[in-house]
Formats: C-alpha cells, sequence, structure tokens
C-alpha cells in the first residue's frame, strides 16, 4: 500500500514539475517574437494577460509601443482576426450618409491626406506582414480627419508565427511631427520582425 502512495505522489510531483517547466519555457507576452530596438520599450500597462491573449503597452520616452498577442490560434483563424481588424479601420474612413444631410454636406468624408496607407511586406525571415500607417488623436485611436486632432501617427502590424500558433499585433505610434520626420525608420523596425 506505501508503495501505491508513493508512486502516486512522485507522479503527481513530477507532473507538477512538468507543467511548470513547460510554463517557464513557453512563448509569453513578447518572447516569441523580434523586432529591431523592442528592448528600449518599458512595460507601462498590462491591458489583459490570459493563457490565450495578452495586451499591452509599452513606452520609450514619447513613443509608444500597443502589442496584442493570441495564443493558440490556427492560421486560418489568425487570418480572419487581422482582415476584421483591417477592415474596420478601413470602415473607419470609408464615405457615410450624414445623419442630418443639408445644405453643408450630404455624406461625411474624410480628406485623403488623413486616410491611412495600407501595405504588405514579407520580411526577410519569410514573414507576411499586413500593416497600415495612420493617424491617431489624443485618446490613441484612430478616426481623425482634421488635424487639430491629429496628435500620433502609428504604424500598425498584423503577422502569424505558425511554430508558436500566435498571431501579433504590434503598433509603434510617436508623435506626427517625430513620425513624419524619419517615417522609413518605423517600417524598418515593422520589416524586422521575426518569429523565435
Amino acid at each position: 500500500m506505501k508503495k501505491i502512495v508513493f508512486f502516486i505522489i512522485a507522479i503527481i510531483f513530477f507532473a507538477l514539475l512538468f507543467l511548470l517547466f513547460m510554463r517557464m519555457f513557453s512563448c509569453q507576452r513578447l518572447t516569441c517574437m523580434s523586432v529591431n530596438n523592442l528592448n528600449n520599450f518599458k512595460m507601462k500597462t498590462i491591458y489583459k494577460e490570459s493563457d490565450d491573449s495578452f495586451r499591452a503597452l509599452y513606452t520609450n520616452g514619447d513613443k509608444l509601443l500597443r502589442v496584442e498577442v493570441m495564443s493558440q490560434m490556427n492560421q486560418f483563424t489568425a487570418g480572419q482576426y487581422i482582415n476584421a481588424d483591417i477592415a474596420q479601420i478601413k470602415g473607419l474612413f470609408t464615405d457615410a450618409l450624414a445623419p442630418y444631410p443639408g445644405v453643408a454636406s450630404n455624406t461625411i468624408t474624410c480628406g485623403i491626406k488623413y486616410q491611412p496607407y495600407f501595405g504588405q511586406i514579407t520580411t526577410v525571415n519569410k514573414l507576411n506582414v499586413s500593416y497600415y500607417i495612420a493617424y491617431l488623436n489624443s485618446n490613441l485611436t484612430y478616426g481623425s480627419c482634421n488635424d487639430a486632432q491629429i496628435i500620433y501617427k502609428g504604424i500598425s502590424a498584423y503577422f502569424y508565427c505558425p511554430k508558436n500558433k500566435q498571431a501579433f499585433h504590434l503598433e509603434i505610434i510617436a508623435p506626427r511631427k517625430e513620425f513624419e520626420s524619419a517615417p522609413k525608420d518605423y517600417l524598418k523596425r515593422i520589416e524586422s520582425v521575426k518569429c523565435k
């Protein structure tokens, strides 16, 4: 009887040890990907942290990095998520009927200079990245269509790492003038993205 109890306790101990080992060496937060100068950003706020998702805000001076990591996701589902998110941003800038059409306007429009630029790249590591470059207001939200509301400009990138079954959404945000003084630097960061 003592041998059976000892055997059961040993199995439970090794199972717990295995789970702890797997937790320590599994991908968490941003450990399964890398991007140039990522280490310069320090965590400011965690919005959500669970087994299947992580959302946070990092800062580096007046630059911001917003991240969302979705774990345990297959490539098809990740593609749907990415497409839906991009469609939502495109929808912000689609002409709409005015709620009270009249003399001033029958539609609500956003000038072409305020609309996001959408693109796709394949990184040197053969990673497909969908991205857009857009203006943000003081609340870090997209959709501003006049200079008075625009405070930031950022690049928002989406990619999927099949090895770890994780989808990533990275937003690198900077004050508008700073971003516009070196937009290629921000795109180069996205081009440096790789899965680990």
